[in-house]
Parts: structure tokens; sequence; C-alpha cells
């Protein structure tokens, strides 16, 4: 990796030009991306998400500290001061408890705030006996916040996969069109080459007139087509320059001298990374995806159907008394407050329709999760099929390449022999090419079939 790294500093330059020559391979490409890229910094960035949503998760059972201080003078008369702090620690439960101390003092005093001059101390259990006994908001919160963590989970691995699978695409296309270009380049050269030895033929006697026209006509041919190729690789590269960035942040853009790896075993590699052990698709993180928000809208309806619960809390709160004057703390059984609060709303048609519409949203999505799977499945099926078929139509073009070159071969020998002529020569020369493109094709037709499954493959990992 830093051996890579270290010969890409010396390919790639952001403003002069480098001379160096050396071979990108995929997968030294694939680790510059993973390391450096933006987007990928980007989505590792959902770790931080998921961390901050399990700190908010726990914070549900955060303490509290309350404290309440209020005081009352009019006319030089101290109505009343009255002050109370608690300590709340909630639980997993539906028990909270709380430890607090209260000291009032004030000639208006209200009766029931009478206290000690000392003050009370007071600790209370406040137990939730049917709305909140199952479940209740803490517990909904916790589970909340490690969904929401889940779900960023996720999100880094769609957008990990589709810049990876942008990239993988900007490779091939960039490599397809690379060595398209080089056999036009050879196409070129050799009809330079023969155009030469016409026109000098020509001059010498041995040739018509007609023979240099028609072999112009076919440089012209091959020099548009080599040019033609030279600016879609122009553009192939600017998009694959894209993808390569420096540790600090900073665009590289690759040196021309830079050559992709041979396109058979380019395609070995992508065969070997689109390998599909367990072809179900359930690990799948748009599946997945699905499944969380499932699991969320299942979440928000068992805390709203404990809305549908009557609420009975009870409270107990046993009293500390610190003594009348001096600090003398005594307890008894006998000192205490208790209270129970019910509520229960009659007709409860919000939570109802809360319900109703969260359940709705969980039936569509596992319609949609369903066939979404299913379609996974198909598309697997179907890209393995074409697949078979697109390598025998590659077997059949290296045949025709094969037997191209031979008929070459052939007319070269009897146009050197004055048996042929230079129209059947080059009809000749542009099957050989044809044939070599067709090549070409078959090998980005696959690799483009062999990057779908690759996608899919990132998907279960």
């Amino acid at each position: 990796m830093n051996k890579f790294i270290l010969i890409l500093f010396t390919l790639v330059c952001s403003a002069t030009t480098c001379f160096s020559v050396d071979t990108l391979y995929l997968a030294d490409f694939l680790k510059v991306i993973h390391t450096n890229h933006p987007l990928i910094k980007k989505a590792n960035l959902f770790d931080e998400f998921s961390e901050a949503y399990a700190i908010k998760g726990r914070g549900a059972l955060d303490p509290k500290m309350l404290s309440d201080y209020q005081q009352k003078k009019f006319s030089d008369t101290d109505y009343f001061t009255v002050w109370q702090s608690e300590l709340k620690i909630p639980t997993k439960l539906p028990v909270d408890f709380s430890l607090g101390y209260e000291n009032n003092e004030g000639v208006f005093l209200n009766n029931e705030n009478v206290v000690p001059n000392n003050g009370l101390i007071y600790g209370t259990i406040n137990v939730s006996l049917l709305r909140g006994l199952l479940f209740d908001e803490q517990r909904y919160q916790i589970q909340a916040a490690e969904l929401n963590g889940i779900k960023s989970q996720i999100d880094k691995s769609l957008l990990t996969r589709e810049i990876i699978h942008q990239a993988v695409s900007a490779y091939l296309n960039w490599a397809i069109n690379f060595y398209e270009t080089e056999i036009y380049q050879d196409y070129f050269d050799l009809v330079t080459e023969r155009h030469q030895n016409v026109v000098e033929l020509f001059l010498n006697g041995d040739s018509p007139a007609i023979d240099t026209i028609e072999s112009i006509v076919n440089l012209n041919t091959a020099e548009k087509n080599y040019l033609e190729s030279s600016g879609k690789l122009i553009s192939q590269r600017q998009k694959l320059n894209l993808f390569i960035w420096n540790e600090n942040g900073q665009p590289l853009i690759m040196s021309d001298n830079v050559s992709p790896a041979k396109l058979a075993y380019l395609l070995s590699q992508l065969n070997e990374l689109a390998l599909i052990m367990n072809p179900f698709f359930e690990n799948d993180p748009s599946v997945k995806k699905i499944q969380n928000e499932i699991e969320s809208l299942t979440l928000a309806n068992r805390i709203e159907r404990e809305q549908l619960k009557p609420q009975l809390d009870l409270k107990y709160n046993t009293v500390l008394n610190l003594g009348k004057d001096n600090f003398d703390p005594s307890f008894t059984i006998h000192d205490y407050k208790y209270g129970v609060t019910f509520e229960y709303p009659i007709l409860n048609r919000k939570t109802k329709g809360e319900l109703q519409l969260n359940q709705a949203l969980i039936d569509q999505s596992i319609y949609e999760k369903t066939q979404y799977e299913e379609s996974l499945i198909n598309k697997y099926i179907g890209l393995k099929k074409r697949q078979v078929i697109q390598q025998d139509v590659l077997e059949i073009v290296n045949q025709k390449i094969i037997n191209s070159e031979r008929l070459y071969e052939a007319e070269s020998l009897k146009f050197e022999l004055g048996e042929s002529s230079i129209f059947l020569l080059n009809q000749r020369e542009r099957k050989m090419l044809e044939a070599r493109t067709e090549q070409i094709k078959s090998f980005w037709s696959i690799g483009k079939l062999l990057n779908e499954l690759y996608y899919l493959s990132l998907g279960q990992n």
C-alpha cells in the first residue's frame, strides 16, 4: 500500500507533467480510494454518528439534579422562603428513584410546606403499575438510539458501495478506451506504412494512381478513428482522476504514461471480487435499511400502545426529620408522603390513529422489502446467465481474430506477389480491426456485468 502510494506520487502531479511509466492495477486503485477519497472519509463519519446515538440513548438514564428556590418579602415581612432540591435517578425498570432536601420558612408559609427548622430529607420511589410497566419512554429512547446507530452503519455501507461501484466503472471505461486507442494507433501506423509503400510503388510505375487514392482514403479513416478514440481516452482519464486523492485531501492528476492492467487480468480480478457465496441478499444494505425502518416503526407502535393503557402510578416518599432546633436526624415509618395518580383517555383517537398509520407504513415496508429482495435475486441470476453468454461471445470473437489474421497474412503475401489489390488488402485489414475492436467490446460487456455482480457482493459483507 505505502509502496503504491509512493509510486502514485511519482506518477501523478497537480500542475506539472510526469514522465514515469507504470501500471495502475485495480486493487491498488481501490486501496487509494478507501484511504483517501473524500466521500469515503464522509462515509466513515457515520461511525461517529453511531457513537453519538449510543451516547444519546444512554442519556435517557442520566440522573437529574433539580432545585427550586422561591422567596417573597413585602413591607419588611418575610412572607415565605421555599427551597427544594432533588436528585432523580431513572432506571430501565418501571421504577424511578429520587433523593431530595426541603427547607421552608416564613410568616405566611402554606401549612403543607411547614418543615422542621433544619429541613427534611426525603427519598422517593415512583412505580408505574399499568402504562409504562412493560415499556416506557426511557426504554424507547434507548432502543431508538440503537436503531439510529444501526441506520448510520447502513448509510455508511450504502455510500461506500456506491463510490466503489462508480470507481470500478471509471477504471473499466479507462482501461477499455486505453486498449481500444492502442488498437487504433497500431492500425493507423500499419496503414501509414502501407500508404507510403503504395506511393512508392506508384512513383516507380509498379502501381496505378487509383491505388494511392484507395490508400489515402483508408489512411484518413484510420487517422479519424485514432483521433476520436484518443479524445475518448482523455475524457475517461479525467473521470478517473476524480477518484485519486492524496492523504491531505488534495486531488491528483494521473500521468498520461500510466497504463491500466491488461484486460484479461482485469476481468480475473473483477471475477474474484464479484464472487458471491450466499446469493440470498438478506444482508444487502438496501434491504437492511428497509428492515431498520420496519423495526423503528414497530418500536414507535410499541410505545404508542402503552398510551392505550390507563396510567396508574404509585409514589411513595420516605421522610427524614433533621431536627427542629438542633441537627438531630430522626426516622420513623409513620413519617411519609404517599400518592396515587390515575389517568385514562376515554376515546384515545390520537393514539389509535397513530397506530393505524404506523401499521400501514410497516405493511408497505414489508412488501417493499420482499419485492426488493426478489429483484436482487433475479438481478443476480440474470447477470450470471448473461456472463456465461458474453464469455461464449468472447471465445467466438477470439476465434474471429485468429481467422482474420490468417486471411490478412495470406492477402498480404498475395499482394506482395502481385496477385491481389490494395482494395482487397484494405478489406482484410478492416476485418482484422473489426475483430479486435469486437474483442474490446466483449471485454467491456463482461467487465460491466462483473462490476454489477461486485456491487451486489459488496452488500453481502
